[in-house]
């Protein structure tokens, strides 16, 4: 997920879809294997071609949305349904697909299989609106930015413009010292006033602002991307100390940035370095949360513990750079150094990490990235770790002009990006109005 602040670049540029292979060529995705001959009334939109082919070309499945923005087909199935402006999305262990449905002030689930989910009966491959309405009243229901999923399939929410994260539990339950309702939200975190206070106390009284990125860790934790303020601050699920913060738990911190929006003490504390509009967030399996650092044009990582990432040397609670080198360009260069001076990064809108690596959308070059963790096949050709490649979109042939070659698929915008159970790669593409599935394989 996945803060949105920009204006989309249009670029003469074009894709490949591909992902490192770590299981088999999917010949249909799971998600739209509910169709539309179900008995669902639809309403068909013809699109421009120029919209098309980002919506449904060939090399991606689209798994929801038609490619017309609008808001139809709550109930029924998920690709003849209409979103508009899709940002973050999330999947949790089940396969459960999760879409911040932005452009109309929902969030919307599509379900993996048939059954109860959130105290609402769903059928597999249909979407259903599971939190949301209406924008009308922008206060009560703004729009939302980024998802994540805990170990209990919680869902955690962040509107920016509401100045609050929010979590819809599965069950009743009390999480971070707030008692909740199966299937009803309630926040977590701050007031729903901009600002910036209540550093070190419970996390419901505590002001953030603008909040675009969130993630939970193995601990539980919730990690939050507090944009407006160029800060991350974690929610503490229990006591003890975080990133060399002692906490308590349901209360907040801070434990990367000094608010001060800026790059100065990349490699240094944690709390001593600058961020500039912290976005969308990640964790790995050690528990080091990947930063989107949208302003600096870059990806970071705030260590968990000691040690090497992506080739960069880190000590635990430190904060360090490890891909883009800071600077707008159009070059895509594959096979170079994920810090080389032609590592750009335009806008990392979305990133995810599994053991193979680490996915970048950059939502103003319409590509997604990857920097591989260890050394593998990428399109058929060996992929270096610490190296950075395009595993989709667009790729720089260089020369004069700077040529580029569109791989597989076509992107418009993405956005939001998430890994299934499976390995699939999965991303929203905000500007065409849908999600859509990567294949695995090489």
């Amino acid at each position: 997920m996945n803060g949105r602040r920009r204006v989309s670049a249009v670029v003469g540029v074009v894709v490949v879809a591909a992902v490192i292979a770590t299981t088999v060529v999917l010949s249909r995705s799971r998600h739209a294997a509910h169709t539309s001959s179900a008995a669902v009334t639809t309403t068909t939109t013809t699109l421009p071609a120029v919209d098309y082919v980002y919506a449904h070309a060939a090399g991606a499945t689209t798994v929801a949305g038609t490619g017309a923005p609008g808001f139809r087909g709550d109930a029924g199935p998920a690709v003849d349904a209409q979103l508009d402006a899709p940002a973050g999305i999330v999947e949790d262990a089940s396969g459960d697909l999760f879409i911040a449905d932005a452009g109309n002030c929902r969030v919307r689930e599509v379900p993996s299989r048939t059954g109860m989910s959130f105290g609402l009966h769903m059928q597999a491959g249909d979407i259903v609106t599971i939190a949301g309405g209406s924008c009308r009243d922008s206060d009560a229901n703004p729009a939302p930015d980024a998802l994540a999923v805990d170990a209990n399939e919680d869902l955690f929410i962040t509107f920016g413009a509401g100045a609050r994260v929010e979590e819809l539990p599965a069950r009743t339950t009390t999480a971070f010292g707030v008692p909740m309702t199966a299937g009803k939200l309630a926040v977590v975190a701050g007031t729903g006033v901009t600002g910036f206070g209540g550093d070190g106390g419970p996390a419901g009284r505590g002001e953030i602002d603008d909040p675009t990125g969130v993630v939970v860790d193995q601990a539980g934790d919730l990690v939050i991307a507090d944009t407006g303020n160029c800060r991350v601050r974690l929610v503490a699920a229990t006591n003890g100390v975080r990133f060399g913060v002692a906490v308590v738990a349901g209360h907040i911190y801070t434990v990367a940035g000094t608010g001060i929006c800026g790059s100065a003490g990349d490699g240094g504390v944690a709390l001593h370095a600058e961020l500039w509009d912290p976005g969308a967030l990640a964790v790995d399996a050690d528990g080091d949360v990947l930063v989107a650092d949208q302003g600096n044009r870059t990806v970071r990582v705030l260590a968990a513990h000691t040690g090497k990432f992506y080739g960069v040397a880190l000590a635990a609670d430190h904060l360090g750079t490890v891909a883009g080198e800071g600077s707008y360009g159009p070059y895509l260069v594959d096979g170079l150094s994920s810090l080389f001076e032609a590592a750009e990064i335009n806008f990392p809108s979305g990133i995810v990490v599994d053991h193979g690596g680490l996915f970048i959308a950059d939502g103003a070059m319409r590509t997604i990235r990857l920097v591989p963790a260890v050394a593998g096949t990428l399109l058929g050709k060996k992929a270096l770790a610490d190296d950075m490649y395009t595993a989709a979109g667009a790729l720089s042939t260089g020369g004069l002009h700077n040529m580029t070659t569109w791989i597989q698929t076509r992107l418009l915008d993405p956005t939001g990006l998430t890994l299934s159970p499976g390995g699939e790669l999965i991303y929203s593409d905000t500007e065409a109005n849908v999600v859509r599935e990567l294949p695995t394989g090489s």
